[in-house]
């Protein structure tokens, strides 16, 4: 009986220990699967986290290598590299490590063509070297006109001393001629007076002679007529055979061959061989068809205006100096000059006075001016008054006006002035007609302005 009370006990013990165990294991058991729960959890948080930093595919790329590899070499975090790569770049570009990639683009598109800071860079690289040759062309423009200046005050000091020596005995000889004139007052009133006695007395005289002169003009005028009309049918005929000037409207003398981007240049097909100098205008057409004389003479204004900044051998650079909006400068547009030729020199014979400066004076002064503008580019002038028989152009300027005849007593100089601007009236009109029946173009300063492709006027 004692005997199977402790075997119970025992049984009991072993059972109590086993549970006891169990629970042990048990409760373990949860406490390691919570652990490993909270360690799958972080490890998950871990893998998001690295992936918003560099993804799966990312990561064994040889650029992260490289990075990985350089960031190693300096001793730095990946990130901390990266970041300040970037801030340096930022500064070298911007100057400002704060600023964004699009702040950074939108400053530099407005300096180039909107895609890249290189392509930027090199548009304002191929600016910045036509500038460099313009600026080169000016500067050897300024030495010659310099050289030309210095010259120029060499003659006008020169001038100035032959001047003063002229001067002083143009001052000595008026003393002279000032004494003799108070001396001989008198003198000359006496013979004034008698002089006009004896016009008196020579008018009567002379009337009837003066009537038959007048009747003799009359006759001589009735025969200039008939010579006169001779002398068309002879002009008409030497027009006839002799070579003509070519019509205006075919007066192309080059075409545009490209256009030099936003610099309102272009370049066009001639150079130095052609003659071509530094500073000639030209008018832009579209083409030659346009270049015709309107219903009231004058021709019609191009759609732009050039002038040469910079002459290559074959090709030059030209300058639009004046533009028409809507109508731009394309490739192949021809341009007018009607002073230059590439294969031949015209001839000009400038007359009259002109009012090259606009200031409502014509003078002898811009009549020469033009000469020497037709001469430098490359026209020649004719010098006279008649019509060489190969002459081009005539150029006339401003129209004298025909003077009213002088009062019977007008003075001797008054008289005298009347038969100079008669003459000068005269020759003008006569250089027109003989011109106008030669068929020899004729040029007055707004249609060579016009031709010539200037913007002044």
């Amino acid at each position: 009986m004692a005997i199977r009370s402790s075997a119970g006990t025992g049984v009991i013990v072993s059972l109590v220990v086993f549970i006891l165990i169990s629970i042990f294991l048990l409760v373990m058991s949860i406490l390691f699967y919570s652990g490993k729960t909270e360690a799958i959890n972080e490890s998950k948080t871990m893998a998001a986290q690295l992936d918003e930093y560099a993804r799966p595919n990312e990561r064994n790329a040889e650029a992260l290598n490289a990075v990985k590899d350089a960031a190693k070499k300096d001793r730095k975090s990946v990130l901390g590299f990266v970041l300040d790569q970037h801030n340096s770049m930022k500064t070298w570009v911007d100057g400002n490590p704060n600023s964004s990639v699009d702040s950074i683009k939108r400053r530099f598109d407005t300096f180039g063509d909107g895609t890249t800071l290189y392509n930027s860079m090199k548009n304002m690289s191929r600016q910045l070297a036509d500038s460099g040759n313009e600026l080169t062309s000016l500067k050897e423009r300024i030495a010659a006109l310099q050289a030309e200046h210095d010259g120029l005050m060499a003659q006008v000091e020169a001038a100035n001393r032959a001047r003063d020596t002229l001067l002083a005995a143009e001052s000595k000889q008026l003393e002279t001629y000032r004494t003799a004139t108070d001396e001989h007052l008198g003198e000359i009133a006496q013979v004034r007076e008698k002089m006009e006695t004896a016009s008196d007395k020579l008018r009567d005289r002379y009337t009837d002679e003066i009537k038959q002169l007048q009747d003799e003009g009359d006759a001589l005028r009735h025969d200039t007529v008939g010579l006169k009309s001779r002398i068309e049918e002879l002009e008409a005929y030497r027009s006839e055979n002799r070579l003509k000037p070519p019509d205006p409207a075919t007066l192309v003398d080059g075409r545009v061959i490209d256009i030099a981007g936003s610099n309102n240049q272009v370049y066009v097909d001639r150079g130095q061989q052609d003659q071509i100098v530094l500073g000639m205008t030209f008018e832009v057409y579209d083409d030659a068809s346009q270049i015709r004389r309107q219903a009231d003479g004058q021709f019609p204004r191009g759609k732009a205006s050039l002038q040469i900044i910079k002459v290559g051998q074959n090709t030059s650079t030209a300058k639009i100096t004046r533009s028409t909006f809507g109508r731009p400068v394309v490739r192949e547009d021809v341009i007018v000059n009607a002073i230059y030729d590439p294969n031949y020199k015209f001839k000009f014979l400038v007359h009259g006075q002109f009012d090259i400066d606009g200031d409502g004076r014509p003078t002898e002064e811009d009549a020469a001016y033009l000469r020497s503008q037709i001469e430098n580019w490359g026209g020649i002038v004719m010098h006279g008054e008649t019509l060489p028989g190969d002459l081009d152009f005539l150029v006339l300027g401003v129209t004298p006006p025909d003077p009213p005849r002088p009062a019977q007593d007008a003075s001797m100089l008054q008289q005298q002035d009347y038969i100079r601007q008669k003459t000068i009236f005269h020759t003008y009109q006569k250089l027109s007609e003989q011109a106008q029946n030669a068929k020899i173009p004729t040029l007055n300063a707004t249609r060579l302005h016009i031709l010539t492709g200037g913007t002044g006027l």
